[in-house]
This record gives C-alpha cells, structure tokens and sequence, in this order.
C-alpha cells in the first residue's frame, strides 16, 4: 500500500465501518509512537459515531500533555487490504495545526504485522 508523505508525516487512508455505514478516512498518520488509533470526532459524525453514555473515556498522555477521547468498538476498519473486525478506536479532538485526521497507532500496525517501507514509501502486510 502507498504512504503518502506530506508535510514531513507519514499518511494514508482507513476505512471504517459503524453501524452500517462506512468512511474512507484520508490523511491518518501512520504513528509508530502512538500505542492506539485515533480518529478526530470531527470527521466521523456525519456516520453517527459520537460519544454515548457508557462509552470508554480514554487518558492519553504525550508531549503535549493530556488529551481525552472515547473508545468505540467499530464493526470492521481496513487498512489496504488488512481487514479489523470488532475492533477499537478512539475518537476525540486533534490539534488541526497539520490538517490531519487522526493517527494510525502500533495497535492496529502490530496487530496487521506491517512493514513500513521508508525507502519506497510503502506500507507491506
């Protein structure tokens, strides 16, 4: 799969699917440095993904300090050709200053058993 590299970040596209519905969501940064995904809540209300009662609250720290967001269980994402079903993301706000959707974390890398490909900019199952 091709990687994208703008704006000196590593991006591409995931496809999710919730509640019937799907999303292709382009500009995720694949993130070795982050242990979970992360969808901005921004891009995915139109499918009806938003916080509910009894959703997961989610403490992340990182160089900026602490973010929050909400852990939801999706029925299927897609990354290339790699297909998650049942599986979790989470959703909250993004600093916009990149223009990025979100984050591609080791959960779903380690989990697809990719290779990151920095000579030819691809991304290998």
């Amino acid at each position: 799969m091709k990687i994208d590299f703008v704006d000196d970040l590593l991006q591409t596209s995931l496809t999710i699917h919730y509640q019937g519905k799907t999303k292709v969501i382009d500009r995720m940064v694949i993130d070795t440095g982050a242990a979970h995904s992360l969808i901005s809540s921004d891009v995915v209300d139109d499918i009806g993904v938003f916080f509910e009662p009894g959703d997961r609250l989610i403490t992340m720290v990182g160089v900026g300090g602490e973010e929050y967001s909400f852990r939801k269980e999706l029925e299927s994402a897609e990354l290339g050709s790699v297909k998650f079903d049942n599986i979790n993301i989470d959703f909250g706000t993004l600093d916009n200053e990149f223009g990025i959707n979100g984050l591609i974390g080791l959960d779903i890398l380690k989990q697809g058993k990719f290779i990151i490909d920095l000579q030819s900019l691809k991304l290998y199952k």
